[in-house]
């Protein structure tokens, strides 16, 4: 990514975002409370008068069908792609062994219009890059803390529960995790020390694909993690985003050729929220659990997914059009989780 684009995501370089803020752009200056607006003194509940300087984190106005959430103004269509967040998946890297690295960042992120959150990052990226391996394949990851807290990267999936990832590494020490990948599927990433939940919800997750030994079928394919942004730490989620941005596949659709086979890796990273789904309108599709088989478990237009429980669906679509996304929790689509696949 350029300079630009980065210094944008940290939330101080465009918009007049103010960085640390938590939501810039409220003129007093003080945390309110996101969901109270003018004329309701119940923090939390939206009153029936709306108060057009005081409105939901990331709204700008009024919208047509989706999101009532909008992503920052100065994103575009290959943003998160130059983030490494939207780009087709990489391949498994070549040989039996492979290393890897990542480095814990805390820094503030632009997560929605005129919002800004104090961030925990996997390499300044939330969520942290995809790392893809092959079934057997031994990876060596190095993880360094450059933060002021003790974090570390535990792996969902099998392997030695001396490279488990639970022990804190303190701030300016590093470690390195060796794992052989397996089983085969999408198995998240994410720190573990306590509480994990205050980690998780800063930002601190990712996805770790294991491909067959002879790989899947070829297909587009993207990766979709779910999580909510908690905006002034009151164990509730204020807003909501597929790959770290609320609102983002509202504005910029998925577009995929008609006729393609498409490979969807989701994943429910949210923490406050007990459950969550995936809906996709207009189209049906093959549901493999966690992605350990490969044969599909059912057949169907939606999932639902508890806290880290990951799927990969697949389907083709054979018409030209919109098709819409989401989770079926209403309020989560309303607060930035609504996209559009385009079929062109």
């Amino acid at each position: 990514m350029n300079r630009k684009d980065f210094l944008r995501w940290l939330g101080i370089g465009g918009a007049g975002l103010a960085a640390g803020t938590g939501i810039a752009g409220i003129t007093s200056g003080k945390k309110e409370d996101p969901l109270c607006r003018t004329g309701s003194s119940v923090p939390g509940q939206i009153s029936s008068t709306p108060n057009p300087s005081i409105r939901l984190p990331g709204s700008i106005g009024g919208n047509s069908y989706g999101s009532m959430v909008h992503p920052p103004m100065f994103v575009d269509a290959a943003f998160l792609s130059r983030m490494e967040l939207n780009a087709t998946i990489p391949q498994a890297p070549p040989g039996s062994k492979f290393r890897s690295e990542v480095n814990i960042i805390e820094m503030p992120l632009t997560v929605a219009h005129n919002t800004v959150v104090d961030a925990w990052t996997f390499d300044g990226v939330v969520p942290g890059k995809v790392i893809r391996a092959r079934l057997g394949q031994e990876m060596e990851l190095l993880f360094r803390n450059h933060s002021n807290h003790p974090h570390s990267v535990h792996f969902h999936g099998t392997h030695d529960p001396g490279q488990d990832g639970w022990e804190p590494i303190a701030p300016g020490a590093e470690r390195i995790y060796k794992i052989t990948a397996g089983p085969i599927g999408f198995h998240p990433y994410h720190c573990h020390v306590p509480p994990l939940a205050s980690h998780m919800s800063k930002g601190l997750y990712g996805g770790f694909i294991v491909d067959p030994a002879g790989g899947r079928p070829p297909a587009l394919e993207f990766m979709l993690i779910l999580a909510g942004w908690d905006l002034n730490e009151t164990g509730r989620n204020d807003i909501y985003a597929w790959n770290g941005i609320a609102g983002y596949y509202d504005r910029f659709p998925i577009k995929v050729p008609v006729g393609k086979k498409v490979r969807l890796y989701i994943a429910n990273m949210t923490e406050h929220d007990p459950v969550a789904s995936f809906h996709l309108h207009s189209q049906t599709f093959d549901v493999y659990r966690t992605g350990t088989k490969l044969v599909p478990d059912e057949h169907t237009d939606v999932i639902t997914l508890g806290q880290t429980e990951r799927a990969i669906v697949e389907f083709t679509l054979t018409k030209r059009g919109r098709y819409m996304f989401h989770p079926h929790q209403t309020h989560m689509a309303d607060r930035g989780a609504m996209g559009w696949i385009v079929a062109v």
